[in-house]
């Protein structure tokens, strides 16, 4: 979250002062509601590469032994992890407020886009139980496909130079699908033994949140190219794995996996195309 804000202050920092030195644009330096036009309706198509950061990451379930149940609480944190992202985007950006003459073309424009990418990441770790076995501990990992779903909010500093930066953020929602989940127990050892071997699948649903911050630069009147970062947030997600199912391995139920709200750090390169110009 520091490095968010951070990020953001620079950006701000820029609009705001476009906002308070208008006045030096020029004798007719004023405030003017679409003095000169927008790029209107615009796509884009982007890749890239980030890492994660997670909250806590929780297994449970019971094993039958000829001692009794035994009830396994096996808790810990995910590794910092790659994550790659891929996706389009599709808006609309209006003439937005402009300042001084029409040739210094300085302006700040509103735009509002939907969204979709792919982001792919392995979340793993050690997780660690508090049952009738002292330092129980599970290797787990987590193959996850997350197609993720955002209406954003824009503004953009429109300058004369053809380079132009923007801050926006958007909400909406994720699908998580965990696909080969695999949990080894280490202490004591099993070896070949993935407690979710009989489901090793399995998907949620998450409330998704982001911002973002970049610089797009223009080719042409319509082909752009631009670069930025982004915070995304996954809201806390839960998971169901089927049984322990081994002729050498006791009975279990099936194993619940809950993992707390994961965070991703990413930089994205993208070309955009505006239908308007």
């Amino acid at each position: 979250m520091p490095s968010m804000r951070l990020s953001f202050i620079p950006m701000a920092g820029l609009l705001f002062w476009v906002l308070a030195h208008s006045t030096a644009l020029g004798e007719e330096a004023l405030l003017r509601w679409g003095q000169s036009t927008s790029r209107g309706l615009y796509a884009g198509a982007f890749g890239g590469l980030g890492n994660s950061s997670n909250g806590g990451l929780a297994q449970r379930g019971t094993a039958f032994s000829g001692g009794g149940p035994i009830s396994v609480n096996a808790v810990g944190n995910a590794d910092t992890k790659t994550a790659a992202i891929g996706g389009l985007h599709v808006g609309y950006e209006w003439p937005g407020w402009w300042y001084g003459r029409e040739e210094s073309r300085w302006g700040l424009l509103p735009a509002a886009e939907l969204e979709g990418y792919y982001l792919g990441s392995t979340q793993s770790g050690q997780l660690t139980s508090s049952d009738s076995i002292p330092n129980r501990r599970f290797q787990v990992s987590f193959p996850m496909h997350m197609g993720v779903f955002l209406t954003n909010a824009l503004v953009s500093l429109h300058t004369p130079y053809k380079v132009h930066p923007y801050i926006g953020g958007g909400v909406g929602t994720a699908f998580v699908s965990v696909s080969g989940a695999e949990s080894f127990q280490v202490n004591p050892a099993e070896p070949g033994i993935n407690h979710f071997n009989s489901k090793p699948d399995a998907s949620s649903w998450s409330f998704a949140a982001q911002a973002k911050t970049g610089f797009r630069t223009e080719i042409d009147e319509r082909w752009s190219v631009f670069a930025e970062y982004r915070f995304l947030y996954l809201a806390p997600t839960s998971y169901t794995f089927g049984a322990t199912e081994y002729s050498t391995h006791v009975p279990t139920t099936q194993w619940n996996v809950h993992f707390g709200g994961m965070f991703y750090n990413i930089a994205v390169a993208g070309l955009g195309y505006s239908f308007s110009q």
